[in-house]
């Protein structure tokens, strides 16, 4: 009689990703770039705004008051663009954040004779356009809004110092896929952001994306280079106050550290709470009304500063 053997079927077991990048906590199964950092000041004046390339591809962008106009600073690490800009100058705002950032390269266009010299003491490689020959003009745009640069060339410039400086530490905590919002999240579909002189920002949630889709000054916020209208998995909207440059008394310098109320826009909801960093070389802590701490969805951050009574949510 004819006997048969039965074979257990086999299985195979992916294992989990070992390793999360430090400013997005996205989990990746190979270990994060060990060198610095890159913060990139970008012009968003209006003449500029057609024009900016790279946003997309940042773990963090700083949104904040310049004269008349919000300038960005955006930092890269876990993805590096081949081409990003427009390049603006430096403005003592800058300096603060550069200090938490753990020595990133910073490019920029350049600043007065004030600026330059206090980037001379910051703990950063100053790879800005007053030093460096790499940057270039595009097309498209007239001068100053049309000054761009490949930021792997700048970390050609800097070489085996940026990796012995290693990656940065996290700015924010990330939270795993299944953790739950504080108590007290609530779902939004929009908040308005309303800057003194310029621009309205919106952020509207797409669930199907997963991300908040920018808009400013009624337009959506376009990457020039892919198409694509910006989206950030958070938005952190630390409300605070500015102060006057001791560059130029034209120009408003943000306070970054200290205290203040918070909104975070987080997976389609909106909790609310405060925000301390208690030095310039410290991150911030997040914590909810109720006091818990906030933890971000995986991803990108956009982190801005606007002033009491400037958020609001749509109606309608």
């Amino acid at each position: 009689m004819p006997t048969t053997t039965t074979t257990a079927p086999t299985t195979t077991t992916t294992a989990p990703p070992a390793f999360t990048d430090p400013l997005t906590g996205m989990p990746r199964f190979d270990e994060p770039a060990s060198r610095a950092a890159i913060a990139v000041k970008f012009d968003n004046h209006p003449n500029a705004r057609p024009h900016q390339v790279g946003l997309p591809s940042a773990d963090l962008v700083f949104d904040l008051r310049a004269e008349g106009v919000t300038r960005f600073m955006a930092v890269f690490h876990s993805e590096v663009p081949g081409e990003v800009g427009p390049v603006r100058s430096s403005r003592t705002s800058d300096f603060d954040l550069l200090r938490g950032l753990d020595s990133p390269l910073y490019a920029s266009s350049g600043g007065n004779a004030y600026v330059m010299g206090e980037v001379g003491a910051l703990p950063v490689f100053p790879v800005t356009n007053q030093t460096r020959r790499e940057y270039y003009r595009g097309e498209g745009a007239s001068a100053p809004h049309n000054l761009y640069v490949d930021p792997e060339v700048l970390y050609g410039v800097v070489g085996d110092a940026a990796v012995e400086v290693g990656a940065p530490q996290p700015w924010f905590d990330y939270r795993p896929t299944d953790a739950v919002l504080p108590t007290g999240a609530r779902p939004v579909d929009a908040i308005e952001i309303d800057f003194t002189n310029s621009p309205t920002v919106d952020f509207a949630w797409d669930a199907e994306l997963g991300v908040w889709l920018r808009s400013q000054d009624g337009v959506a916020h376009i990457d020039a280079a892919t198409g694509v209208q910006i989206g950030p998995e958070n938005v952190v909207i630390m409300i605070t106050t500015y102060g006057t440059s001791a560059a130029d008394a034209s120009s408003p310098e943000v306070r970054s550290t200290g205290s203040g109320e918070l909104i975070v826009l987080s997976e389609g909801h909106r909790i609310d709470g405060t925000w301390e960093r208690t030095s310039a070389e410290a991150k911030p802590v997040l914590l909810s009304s109720t006091g818990e701490p906030i933890a971000l969805t995986p991803g990108q951050t956009w982190v801005l500063y606007p002033e009491s009574g400037q958020v609001t949510e749509p109606t309608g």
